[in-house]
């Protein structure tokens, strides 16, 4: 190994850690931050205000969901991760399990309140003003719907939430085309711009 190559590797080791704390803090600040100051907002909002206050609440983070499905979805979601890695970021995919996050919370907050309403009936049951036990029913499908994967078959975990109404039915197609396939189609945008760029960097390409 000429010396070069030698210095050049013992840079990319000295750079790991500072690239993991960098990582560490993008999900921080991307991903578990607005899920908890949103997550708060909702438990306030079902502890203290009335039904129609409750989905003004849950229709404004629905107007920010969507801009944000849109943001990473087709041909949008493409130029804005070429932009991010362009910029030197590299784990622009961090955008996408962002908005699968947050929106857990709007879904699972409009389910609860439908269910309050009676519009919405679970087996088990979901007690009133607990709207966050509804998140595994939209993680569930989430991770069903990877393609070959079968995660939920693999880790055994049985769907933890039956619906028995047609509304429940829309707001799970709603969140398949709002949600999951933007985020997995965008997982799919990135990992194929990580491989032409890994390509282009290569001394043989």
């Amino acid at each position: 190994m000429s010396l070069r190559a030698r210095v050049k590797r013992l840079r990319a080791l000295a750079n790991r850690p500072t690239e993991g704390m960098y990582f560490l803090a993008a999900i921080g600040l991307l991903v578990l931050a607005p899920y908890m100051l949103v997550r708060a907002i909702f438990s306030f909002a079902q502890a203290h205000s009335p039904i129609w206050a409750q989905l003004v609440i849950v229709g404004m983070f629905f107007v920010v969901l969507l801009l944000w499905a849109w943001l990473i979805s087709g041909d949008r979601g493409v130029r804005l991760f070429t932009q991010l890695y362009k910029q030197g970021i590299k784990w622009p995919f961090l955008f996408s399990i962002a908005t699968l996050v947050f929106a857990l919370l709007p879904f699972s907050a409009l389910s609860s309140v439908l269910a309050d309403l009676g519009y919405a009936v679970f087996e088990p049951n979901v007690p009133a003003g607990e709207f966050w036990r509804l998140q595994d029913l939209y993680l569930w499908h989430f991770l069903s719907s990877v393609p070959s994967l079968r995660i939920p078959e693999t880790l055994r975990w049985k769907e933890p939430f039956i619906y028995k109404d047609a509304v429940s039915g829309l707001l799970l197609l709603a969140f398949k085309i709002i949600v999951i396939g933007p985020v997995i189609a965008s997982f799919a945008a990135w990992s194929r711009l990580r491989k032409e760029t890994v390509k282009a960097k290569s001394p043989t390409a």
